[in-house]
């Protein structure tokens, strides 16, 4: 999403682009309660994290409870629980730093301990041009 909110493709940004990563995660109730669950978020080289509790102490805006967040230079693992028939949306605050061609891989959010429970979405190529 851009600042505004809007859906934008991430498919070729301009370098200096300020927009989110946000991710909704729904459990259907089949399986009772998620727990432990980590959704993997692996970036691009050419975008950078901004990692907003430095800036205020906060988390980003849009962001459901957590148990856990752990921020990396080019990664976020959120853990959490998830009840049935529940939501939760987490959003990472990103940058398109440099120029280049670089891979998007899949975002990943699976339980711990439980095979049976995992999604993931497509990996893809995207672009950060001048």
């Amino acid at each position: 999403m851009n600042e505004n909110g809007a859906e934008i493709d991430v498919a070729r940004l301009s370098q200096g682009t300020d927009f989110k990563a946000v991710m909704t995660i729904y459990n259907p109730g089949n399986m009772g309660i998620y727990t432990n669950l980590i959704l993997s978020q692996i970036f691009p080289s050419g975008w950078e994290i901004v990692n907003t509790r430095l800036n205020d102490g906060s988390t980003a805006s849009g962001q459901s409870n957590f148990d856990y967040i752990d921020i990396r230079d080019d990664r976020v693992y959120t853990y959490f629980s998830l009840n049935p028939g529940a939501r939760k949306t987490f959003a990472v605050q990103l940058s398109a730093a440099y120029r280049g061609r670089f891979y998007l891989p899949a975002f990943s959010c699976e339980a711990m301990y439980d095979a049976s429970i995992a999604a993931n979405t497509e990996g893809r190529w995207v672009e950060v041009v001048e």
